[in-house]
């Protein structure tokens, strides 16, 4: 996995730039993550009483199913407890949300490693329970994404594209999650730099490996989530949504008929702007927060 520093000395190798997000984009784990990990992790976290089901509905639109979906863990969790505060009782000091949203605003990072360095300087016994979530969560992750396999068509693409362009995996997953992946999968070939939520948000990522490197119109962004479109507008770049429900049609498209464009300067415009409005139709909610 690669610093902040290291992508921001990063020196273009080839023309094109391309930044890939993992988690439902490459690998078909986005289910996995939220219904096997997050979920559980947190009703073994948390009492919830009769508020369990609640919980899990607004998780899962939140993370899934809404304009919000690839949002950080920890935002996410901020919002979905948020969601909740109004029915929870004033004595359950264990829900209140106040100190995880002062980390997620105000921390460079939002990972693991950075909430325990927060918690130094700012102790909650609500921070000691999200850590003890998070990492619960990434432990009940890895043990069900064992030899994960990326989507068909994912390699076919990625073939080409590395052929001009300098691919970075730009996540907000965990660092020691993403190498595992991609080296188990041999999509590390080619991949340039490969980035998880240490390295900040996906914005910070794009802007430190790409911004002012590459010209606009030859650098893209390829996820499933509105948070990598935020993170490509934010950098100026192109986006090419992998929809869900349709990931490996959507990386076929990309082969046959997106990379040909990005390679020859007619991708922006009527074309991408098509692609995108079909994304974001596909998704519930209105505004989307980056992640």
């Amino acid at each position: 996995m690669n610093t902040r520093e290291e992508l921001d000395q990063f020196k273009p190798l080839k023309e094109f730039f391309a930044g890939i997000d993992s988690d439902g984009t490459v690998f078909d784990s986005m289910n996995i993550k939220h219904l096997k990990a997050f979920i559980p992790a947190a009703l073994q976290t948390w009492d919830w009483g009769d508020r369990a089901n609640d919980f899990q509905r607004i998780w899962k639109h939140i993370n899934l199913d809404s304009a919000t979906r690839g949002i950080n863990r920890f935002a996410a969790l901020a919002a979905a407890f948020e969601q909740l505060a109004d029915s929870i009782t004033a004595n359950q000091t264990e829900f209140d949300p106040g100190p995880l949203r002062a980390f997620t605003e105000n921390s460079a990072a939002l990972s693991n490693g950075a909430l325990q360095s927060w918690i130094e300087g700012h102790p909650h016994p609500f921070l000691d329970k999200v850590l003890e979530w998070s990492l619960e969560s990434d432990r009940l992750f890895a043990e069900h994404t064992k030899n994960i396999l990326p989507y068909n068509n994912v390699e076919a693409a990625l073939k080409v594209l590395h052929e001009k362009a300098d691919i970075m995996v730009v996540s907000s997953a965990s660092g020691a999650g993403l190498d595992k992946d991609w080296s188990l999968s041999g999509l590390t070939v080619y991949t340039a730099l490969l980035a998880g939520q240490e390295a900040g948000s996906k914005k910070d990522q794009l802007r430190l490996a790409a911004r002012g490197k590459y010209p606009a119109n030859k650098t893209l962004m390829i996820g499933d989530a509105p948070g990598d479109l935020e993170a490509a507008r934010a950098s100026q770049a192109l986006f090419f949504p992998v929809l869900p429900g349709m990931e490996e049609k959507s990386w076929d498209i990309l082969r046959e008929e997106g990379l040909k464009r990005f390679f020859a300067g007619s991708y922006q415009g009527g074309y991408e702007n098509k692609l995108i409005d079909e994304f974001l139709g596909r998704l519930q909610g209105a505004a989307f927060s980056s992640s």
